[in-house]
């Protein structure tokens, strides 16, 4: 699909919604940017992850959801490139093997991509950098669908649209 094509149709399904929201940052915003809205739609979601497997190079041997929004778009990306799929819990487990990774969990000898739907403040992905430092694996970045905030990260990253261009 195009990318001009992609942009009509997250319009189209009504990604953008204009009422002030509280963002798991903590941040209020004016309005809202419903990624998670795309995931219901093949066509959509078939375009997204197309694009984001641009960021899959030769070298990455595990795909990791940042945040709520990441995890879809993580699980079908390891699926199709073939590359081990981590989740990153929200906080440590308090039963069972009390780990914060479950699925795939890196080791140094791997090196991960980053995958979140809308980059704000960047409070996710930065929480999934820190806790990918206590498996020692290498971080080759991230890449997000929408980058909607101004945000420095201490890895390389990528978007595949700007918010300014869905508004």
């Amino acid at each position: 699909m195009l990318k001009k094509d992609l942009i009509r149709r997250l319009r189209e399904i009504g990604v953008i919604v204009n009422e002030p929201v509280l963002l798991r940052s903590g941040v209020t915003v004016d309005f809202y940017c419903d990624m998670k809205k795309a995931f219901g739609y093949p066509d959509v979601l078939d375009a997204l992850v197309e694009e984001a497997g641009k960021s899959i190079g030769g070298d990455i041997t595990c795909i990791i959801g940042s945040g709520y929004g990441g995890v879809p778009l993580a699980a079908i990306l390891s699926l199709r490139y073939k590359r081990n799929f981590a989740l990153l819990r929200e906080r440590l487990k308090e039963h069972g093997r009390q780990s914060l990774f479950d699925g795939y969990v890196p080791t140094k000898t791997d090196c991960v991509l980053i995958v979140d739907d809308v980059l704000t403040t960047g409070s996710s992905v930065k929480e999934t950098i820190s806790a990918l430092k206590t498996t020692s694996a290498t971080i080759a970045g991230a890449v997000v669908l929408v980058k909607r905030g101004e945000v420095e990260l201490p890895v390389p990253f990528t978007y595949i649209l700007h918010i300014d261009e869905l508004l």
